[in-house]
């Protein structure tokens, strides 16, 4: 009986490691601004803040900008 109970709690034990193992869901970029709305001196104030913020920001060829959807929140609080 014993031995079927420490069995039990090492499967159990097993599981709940790998289940701490597994990432989460990968965060991906979302707009935050789109190029028509955005001068060039717009621009360089939007990226020069996200920088200073430590924001994770990408660049799309049309000249969108998007952000980490994880940093959406930290985006909107220093550029308001």
């Amino acid at each position: 009986m014993k031995k079927a109970i420490v069995v039990c709690l090492v499967i159990g034990s097993f599981i709940f490691l790998y289940l701490l193992s597994i990432p989460d869901r990968p965060d991906t970029y979302v707009v935050f601004a789109h190029a028509t709305n955005l001068n060039p001196e717009l621009m360089t104030a939007l990226t020069n803040r996200l920088q200073q913020n430590h924001v994770s920001y990408q660049l799309d060829t049309s000249g969108n900008v998007f952000v980490l959807e994880s940093q959406l929140e930290k985006a909107v609080i220093c550029c308001s």
